[in-house]
């Protein structure tokens, strides 16, 4: 989950994506950055093939991406046709200060009772201070039946940090 990418270009040498620069992301820094931002954008494929970009809190357990998601959200229909998302975790506000990773993953229904549990608990401790007052009735049903969503990287994650760019 970790690691840098390496791409092939016209069938030469391996050679790493950001090669010019040098700007990816250690895995020390990775996990920093995952540990201290609970905020992504999980983006699906809407059946129009638009994709579909959203805001969501995220936790790591045992080197894991967790997201919990309402159980009639339309993320979940998409992903039903198309389990393969885009994970992004990134923070800095000017161009200079710039930093993410980015995972393209498959998105699968977490089943397991004690796992499910386990998420709802770890999101629950992460963000206690962001919850919101109680909700209203309707939009607490819908909050209240909701899905864990395992996001599982497919291939080593894109990774860049502009503070690293010497100008």
């Amino acid at each position: 989950m970790l690691r840098s990418r390496t791409t092939r270009r016209g069938g030469g040498r391996p050679r790493r994506r950001d090669h010019a620069m040098g700007i990816s992301l250690s895995p020390e820094e990775l996990q920093e950055l995952f540990g201290t931002h609970g905020e992504a954008v999980l983006a699906t494929t809407a059946p129009s093939g638009a994709p579909l970009p959203l805001p969501v809190w995220y936790v790591v357990l045992r080197g894991e991406i967790y997201v919990r998601t309402p159980s009639r959200a339309k993320r979940l229909r998409h992903i039903a046709k198309d389990p393969t998302v885009g994970f992004l975790v990134h923070d800095g506000v000017r161009w200079s200060e710039l930093r993410g990773v980015l995972h393209t993953a498959n998105a699968e229904i977490v089943s397991d009772a004690g796992t499910v549990a386990e998420v709802e608990r770890a999101l629950a401790e992460r963000f206690a201070e962001r919850l919101p007052p109680p909700l209203p009735g309707p939009v607490a049903e819908r909050y209240d039946d909701s899905v864990v969503l395992r996001v599982v990287p497919l291939r080593e994650p894109v990774s860049w940090d502009n503070r690293k760019i010497r100008v």
